[in-house]
């Protein structure tokens, strides 16, 4: 499994997390002070680069620290390409907090064939490829609640009918849940899902690499997951309770015209911008 040697590169990386110089921030993004660069972050996209460079010849690499701006988002359902965030939940590792990991997804023409996921405060790695998963460790599984918790992601930047849709689900996850976690990272969220610590996961409208890679792990567990991918940009409705995902799906299409799409069979749909 090449993907594996890509997770033992970022495990290693991570054994040094707690070093004061890992957490230096290098720079603010579009002067969003919870969206910071740390030197660990150009630490695992280097790994990253040279991962692809040296084990996936041909492939191209989209990372969150790699200059993608210049992009056109339609070029990565053609070919093969690793989407990378290298820190997800820097700002948590730049304050010496917990929760953030590292997520990559393998695409070959729009077909998701394998994932690593790294979760370094529970000595968790996760490797999808070629059918097979891999893990660390047995995922330490809590018992499923119907009235659980739901973590809820979005960006410090929403439209008009983003925020409505925004105000709509948390009046969702108050009427039908435990109530509403943030803290910082999508991947330890979605990881907490796993472990069926939270009901469901809504990620709205965040950054395709925020999220993609745990496509193929969720529905590997027999977790629904639905999505709709819009430009880098994705939304991921997924957990236990279908009442609760339905509503949350009639919400997205109401406000926003999204139209989500059931993740089964590893090949991902991109809509229009």
């Amino acid at each position: 499994m090449k993907l594996l040697n890509l997770a033992a590169r970022v495990s290693c990386a991570f054994s040094s997390r707690n070093s004061q110089q890992t957490r230096t921030v290098q720079k603010v993004k579009d002067n969003q002070s919870r969206d910071v660069v740390t030197e660990l972050d150009m630490r695992l996209h280097r790994i990253s680069e040279r991962f692809v460079a040296e084990r996936l010849p041909g492939c191209r690499l989209l990372s969150e620290e790699g200059g993608h701006e210049a992009l056109d988002t339609g070029e990565i359902w053609e070919g093969e390409w690793l989407i990378v965030d290298p820190l997800d939940g820097s700002n948590n590792h730049a304050l010496a907090m917990p929760n953030y990991g590292y997520m990559a997804a393998h695409l070959r023409d729009g077909r998701l064939d394998g994932a690593v996921i790294v979760v370094p405060e529970h000595n968790q790695y996760i490797v999808l490829e070629a059918g097979q998963s891999l893990y660390s460790q047995p995922l330490p599984l809590a018992g499923s609640s119907e009235h659980g918790t739901v973590y809820y992601a979005y960006p410090p930047k929403q439209d008009k009918q983003a925020r409505q849709a925004r105000g709509a689900l948390q009046d969702l996850i108050d009427a039908e849940s435990a109530g509403m976690y943030r803290y910082g990272s999508a991947c330890a969220g979605l990881y907490q899902l796993l472990c069926g610590r939270h009901m469901a996961f809504i990620g709205h409208g965040i950054r395709v690499w925020d999220a993609i890679a745990f496509l193929p792990v969720l529905a590997s567990r027999q977790i629904p997951v639905k999505y709709a991918i819009t430009g880098r940009s994705i939304t991921v409705v997924a957990g236990t309770k279908a009442g609760f995902l339905e509503g949350a799906e009639q919400i997205l299409k109401a406000e926003q015209g999204l139209a989500l799409h059931t993740f089964r069979n590893d090949s991902l749909r991109a809509d229009a911008q």
